[in-house]
Order: C-alpha cells, then sequence, then structure tokens
C-alpha cells in the first residue's frame, strides 16, 4: 500500500472510536487489504474475515456510505486516482503516446475493480433468456451498444440498437417482462435515455445500466447497475473516446457467454470462419 493514506481509509481511521469490535476487524481489514477489498465481491470479504454481510454492509454505512458497492467504487477511485498522483511527474518525462497509452490502462484496470463476476453472469443469463434485447445509447456510448450488437450477433444472439430518442421510446413501449433493455449512458442521466428506461421498467421489462455514475436515474429499479469509472479522472481525458470502458464491458460480457456454454464459442468460430471465407474472396477478385 502507498504510504500516502487514502482518503477513504483516512475517512474510517477517523470514525474508529465509533466503531463496535466487529465493526473495527472489518476496518481494520480494510486498512491492510486494499487489493483484495477491490478486487472481490461482498461474500469473499466476508468469509475471509469471518463475519457476515449483513455487517460488512453496517459497516460501509457507519462510515458514510450507502452501501458495499457505494464503498467498493469509492475505494477503488481513490486508489486509482493516488497511483494518477504518483504518476504525474514520471508522465511529463514521457511522450504522448505513452501518456495516453497509461491512461487507457488505468481505466481499464479500474474498471476491472469495479465489475464483478456475479453482475457479468447475471447479465449474461439474463440474455440467454430474453425475447427480445434493446440496446440504448447516444454519441460515443452508441457505439458500445452497436458492439455489443455486433458481438452478440456472431454468437447467434439477435439484438435491436438503437440512439433515436423516439424510436428508443417505441421499442421501450412495446417491451414486456420477457424482455432486457441495456442502457449505455456515461453520465446515467441523459433525458433520452432515462424516458426510454422509465418505459421499458413500467412495462416490466428487465433493465441493465452501464455507467459512470452510481445511484443515477438509469441506476434506479436496474435488474444489474454496472459502473465504470469516467475518462475525467485520467490526465488527458480530453484526447480520449467516451466509451472505452463501456467497451471492455462488452468484451467481459462476451468472454462470459463464450466460457458459458460451448455452443457459443462453436457459433463465434463458425462466424468468423464464414466471416474470413468472405473476406478471402473478396481480396481474390480485386
Amino acid at each position: 500500500m502507498s504510504s500516502q493514506v487514502p482518503a477513504v481509509i483516512a475517512k474510517i481511521v477517523s470514525q474508529t472510536q465509533k466503531l463496535t469490535y466487529g465493526e473495527n476487524q472489518i476496518a481494520n481489514y480494510v486498512i491492510h487489504n486494499p487489493e483484495f477489498i477491490t478486487r472481490n465481491t461482498i461474500t469473499a470479504i466476508a468469509n475471509e474475515i469471518g463475519v457476515s454481510e449483513t455487517s460488512i454492509n453496517r459497516f460501509c454505512k457507519k462510515v458514510g456510505f450507502k452501501g458495499f458497492n457505494d464503498f467498493k467504487i469509492a475505494f477503488a477511485q481513490d486508489a486509482f486516482y493516488r497511483d494518477m498522483q504518483a504518476k504525474k511527474k514520471e508522465r511529463r518525462e514521457i511522450n504522448a503516446i505513452d501518456a495516453l497509452a497509461l491512461d487507457y490502462n488505468e481505466l481499464i484496470v479500474n474498471t476491472s475493480a469495479l465489475i464483478t463476476e456475479e453482475q457479468l453472469h447475471e447479465v449474461v443469463h439474463l440474455l440467454k433468456g430474453a425475447r427480445r434485447i434493446v440496446l440504448i445509447g447516444l454519441f460515443d456510448s452508441f457505439l458500445a451498444a452497436i458492439a455489443l450488437k455486433n458481438r452478440l450477433a456472431i454468437i447467434g444472439i439477435m439484438a435491436e440498437a438503437i440512439s433515436d430518442s423516439r424510436a428508443m421510446k417505441i421499442a421501450a413501449s412495446q417491451c414486456n417482462s420477457e424482455d432486457v433493455v441495456i442502457a449505455f449512458s456515461r453520465s446515467g442521466s441523459t433525458k433520452e435515455i432515462v424516458d426510454a428506461v422509465s418505459i421499458a421498467q413500467v412495462n416490466q421489462a428487465k433493465t441493465i445500466a452501464i455507467t459512470c455514475y452510481d445511484s443515477s436515474p438509469i441506476t434506479e429499479n436496474a435488474v444489474v447497475d454496472m459502473i465504470v469509472p469516467d475518462k475525467i479522472s485520467v490526465s488527458n481525458s480530453a484526447l480520449m473516446s467516451n466509451h472505452i470502458t463501456f467497451l471492455f464491458v462488452v468484451d467481459l460480457i462476451m468472454n462470459i457467454f463464450i466460457s458459458s456454454d460451448k455452443k457459443y464459442l462453436k457459433k463465434k468460430l463458425d462466424s468468423e470462419a464464414i466471416l474470413a471465407s468472405d473476406q478471402s474472396i473478396t481480396n481474390y477478385f480485386l
């Protein structure tokens, strides 16, 4: 752990006198095992410390967070910002290409700390059982929706990706409890996305939110809310694509699909073989 005390840990330390014996056990473990906290589920952490999940949630609320997920996000972001500060001097001494590469790497690593396998498995489970899959997003976020649509098609699962606000509302109004709507939104508060998600939820569709901000409108009542780091947390954010972390989540979802059932791997390989064959023929006649 860095010699600089993280803000979240400092907050915990400042409240240790208010904590019970059991809560101090949790606090002590958190302070001395930051990497384990950011990379594991509440169940794994509870088992490691020897306490209940309820105790961990109670501890998180007592030190100023809404619950474990809120605490984990803050903890991971705190570690990320601390590392960024440590690299500031180094970044001044490297070229633009390496600096941007470091920023991308930091975002991917931080995303991996915030997303859990349980969330990914739940998303895959919902998509497997869906009658209809609707993917919505605007601007850069829509590129992630298109990517997921195309990746799903390769394994034989059809989905529709929509960026037009009126088309989103129409699609949402036609959904039912057998359908899944995945909303990609950096802020989680874009009116067009919020309206479509609300309509889908009224029609009892299962909604999945992929956004940079917890407790945003689209995470309310979502079956799964996946929080990824915002690009503004890195030095060269103005030069970066908004959807880089969303694309990483798309890859994670597809990885769970492929590893969950060999039939998806076969479909993927068959589809890629057809595409490769088509490319070879095209090249031959050019």
